[in-house]
């Protein structure tokens, strides 16, 4: 089985490679499939709500824009309002989404439209760079010369804009590697995006916003990387899993390096995961089936949350809700102490008989949510999902809290499901599976940063003949719920210290919660 062409000619010998032309945001569903979910929700139960969204950049020394990333970016998302749904991508919804229903699917083609004009402003600090940070080697270096959207070297004047409206000339040359002393900080910049409408004409930002964020990072700012190996990187990983016993979906979406990794890792994945008949066909592979996979003792590539490459690919779209259906339900009611018994049955009425059935935990912490997850709902949701939080205890923690559950007990648990989903690598994963299966309860985990943005840079750490690799590490970067009808929102996690909302928010939050028992 031979690796794919790739679309990059062999980097230069400075480290720095032609890009292909970016196709991120091309199709409409280069999103993940929550978001579609959760629009859905939203148009029945929230219809007409207002609410706003937040950039942030956690990893702010490591991650600025240069200069010449921002018309790009502004670009991109100014023609985000020209996509629809085509015939054939409806098609395929109606084939792989049966819950998606035919009014939503209506609206979706024939109404929806992004308005980014609007809904979506770009600000940005001017100055701002990141100094050189010496405890973090691997942090993220920069090109000398500014490139085009192709990776050709352009003048170092080049046409920028302020508040991507007003145009201006400003010469810039981008900073030389970030470890070296004297960095030029004017070249860089600290991008701020708010995103505000109405919930159900919104919620679709969050997603391609981030990855366009982290395309325009990579793309004009630390280049010293290669698709080279990804393919049989990710196959690799793929093969591990598989042959662990686990399965798993693609994640990676939102963070990563860019569209064209992406394809490559998807491609990577689906050879790694191919079954026996299908190794030998000249015509390509195809995944194994849960049944194929099930029979030879195998796991299996469960699909992917992305549903343009769910479609490009004829896999499973995976993915049910996200923080933020738990978010707006408390800010529209007021109270978080009810917000996470309300969600779950709202849910339930757009989504019936548990199609969808797999519980977000942790966003106002999981010892509150299992506070509410008990009985009839312990029983009837196919089970819950770790996003925040050591993965192990929540293990044995819903495991214990199933045994213990009169209406559930230890023979239903068995039959429960945990996917996991927080900061996974194939490691982790194939030791929680195993831990999974000592322990009798279901696994299966969503892989993202680890599959889509796994790279190392081409030029050793200061130059040395020989020198060790360093990591070009993911931006961490999120677009939080800010504010739902007129309310800010608030996400507590599993994890201390990634609370999510302004003190105050957050302590009334922390009130509402403690009355519950």
């Amino acid at each position: 089985m031979s690796s794919p062409p790739t679309t990059t000619k062999a980097p230069p010998q400075n480290g720095r490679q032609l890009l292909p032309p970016s196709m991120a945001c091309t199709s409409i569903l280069d999103n993940d499939l929550y978001k579609f979910t959760m629009q859905q929700a939203v148009l029945q139960h929230y219809p007409s709500t207002p609410c706003s969204y937040h950039f942030t950049n956690r990893s702010p020394l490591r991650a600025r824009l240069p200069h010449a990333a921002l018309p790009w970016l502004q670009s991109k998302i100014d023609a985000m309002g020209e996509l629809r749904l085509t015939k054939g991508e409806r098609e395929f919804l109606e084939r792989r989404c049966p819950y998606l229903g035919e009014a939503y699917l209506n609206w979706l083609e024939k109404e929806f439209r992004f308005r980014p004009e609007k809904e979506v402003k770009v600000d940005w600090k001017v100055g701002g760079g990141s100094g050189v940070v010496e405890s973090e080697p691997g942090s993220p270096r920069m090109s000398d010369n500014r490139v085009d959207e192709s990776g050709e070297q352009q003048d170092a004047t080049v046409t920028t804009t302020n508040k991507l409206g007003s145009t201006g000339l400003i010469d810039s040359r981008i900073a030389e590697l970030q470890h070296q002393a004297g960095s030029n900080k004017k070249d860089e910049e600290i991008v701020e995006i708010t995103i505000q409408g109405e919930w159900h004409q919104v919620i679709l930002y969050e997603v391609p916003l981030l990855a366009l964020v982290s395309e325009a990072y990579f793309r004009f700012g630390d280049r010293d990387w290669s698709y080279d190996g990804q393919f049989e990187a990710a196959r690799d990983k793929s093969q591990r899993l598989v042959d662990s016993g686990a399965s798993f979906a693609e994640f990676g979406t939102r963070r990563r390096r860019d569209y064209e990794t992406q394809r490559i890792v998807m491609q990577g994945l689906i050879a790694g995961s191919a079954a026996v008949s299908s190794l030998n066909d000249t015509d390509g592979v195809r995944a194994m089936t849960a049944q194929e996979a099930i029979a030879a003792g195998k796991g299996f590539l469960t699909g992917t949350s992305n549903l343009h490459f769910a479609h490009k690919f004829n896999i499973t779209p995976i993915g049910t809700m996200a923080h933020e259906w738990f978010m707006g339900t408390a800010a529209i009611l007021g109270d978080a102490s009810q917000a996470n018994q309300v969600a779950l049955d709202r849910w339930a009425q757009t989504y019936p008989s548990q199609v969808l059935g797999i519980a977000l935990t942790d966003t106002f912490t999981t010892e509150v949510f299992l506070k509410t997850f008990k009985g009839s709902l312990a029983r009837d949701w196919t089970g819950v999902r770790h996003d925040s939080g050591d993965a192990f205890e929540f293990m044995d923690r819903m495991i214990h809290h199933y045994d213990q559950d009169p209406l559930v007990g230890p023979e239903m648990r068995k039959k429960k499901r945990i996917v996991f989903s927080d900061g996974l690598d194939t490691e982790l994963a194939v030791r929680l599976y195993r831990s999974a299966v000592e322990k009798g309860i279901g696994a299966t985990f969503g892989i993202g940063t680890h599959f889509t943005n796994d790279y190392h840079h081409l030029s050793s750490f200061g130059g040395e003949e020989g020198a060790e690799k360093t990591k070009s590490p993911a931006m961490n970067i999120v677009i939080k719920l800010h504010s739902c009808a007129g309310r800010e929102c608030v996400k507590l996690s599993d994890d201390h210290g990634k609370e999510s909302g302004s003190a105050e928010a957050v302590a009334l939050v922390k009130r509402q919660i403690a009355t519950l028992v």
